[in-house]
């Protein structure tokens, strides 16, 4: 099972109301992720170069990236709809929020895959291209299913949260979080509540 593990809860209802005023709501986080993504840059350049001398990733400076993850995956979702409970402005582990993450701490860590990490997700590069264009055109059928129904149907939320999990995991490689290579999917193993109990 891959390390990074996002817990998605499919939401029964959607509100109409929030669904109109989410733009508007946005705001703060746009800014408030503008910094916050500043400083996890400022703290994965530290990480980049500490795996690359040590092989190992300071568990502080994980700790702290893990945190703008945190924030990230919980942003990421409501900004797909995939839960209507607005995101903190903190990467806290215990808020209480229903969308939740598990990554496990790589002890160890491959230098020449850290050094080369760019290189080596450009197949992805062309994968995702794909995948968000696909993505914005059930986005658009999914705003106006919500808007009329209330809710969005089951293949929807499953596409939706299928490219949701794919990027979260992109962007926990790319963080450094993870050592083992993303795959080029976003099944969630039958298993991850187990993980989550």
């Amino acid at each position: 099972m891959y390390p990074a593990i996002i817990l998605l809860p499919q939401p029964d209802r959607s509100s109409r109301l929030l669904l109109l005023l989410r733009p508007v709501l946005a705001i703060p986080h746009l800014f408030w992720s503008l910094l916050y993504g500043l400083g996890a840059g400022i703290l994965h350049f530290l990480s980049f170069w500490s795996i690359v001398f040590t092989g190992r990733h300071p568990k502080g400076l994980w700790n702290m990236l893990l945190s703008y993850f945190c924030y990230s995956v919980r942003l990421q979702a409501w900004m797909l709809w995939l839960t209507d409970r607005y995101p903190p402005f903190t990467g806290a582990a215990s808020s209480g929020h229903p969308v939740a993450v598990r990554i496990v701490y790589p002890e160890r860590m491959s230098r020449a895959t850290v050094f080369f990490r760019m290189l080596l997700l450009f197949p992805h590069l062309f994968f995702v291209i794909g995948y968000t264009f696909l993505c914005a055109f059930v986005q658009f059928l999914t705003w106006w299913t919500i808007l009329f129904l209330g809710r969005m149907t089951d293949w929807q939320y499953r596409y939706i949260a299928s490219y949701c999990l794919y990027t979260l995991r992109l962007n926990a490689y790319i963080l450094l979080l993870v050592d083992e290579y993303p795959p080029f999917n976003g099944a969630q193993p039958r298993a991850v509540e187990v993980r989550f109990a």
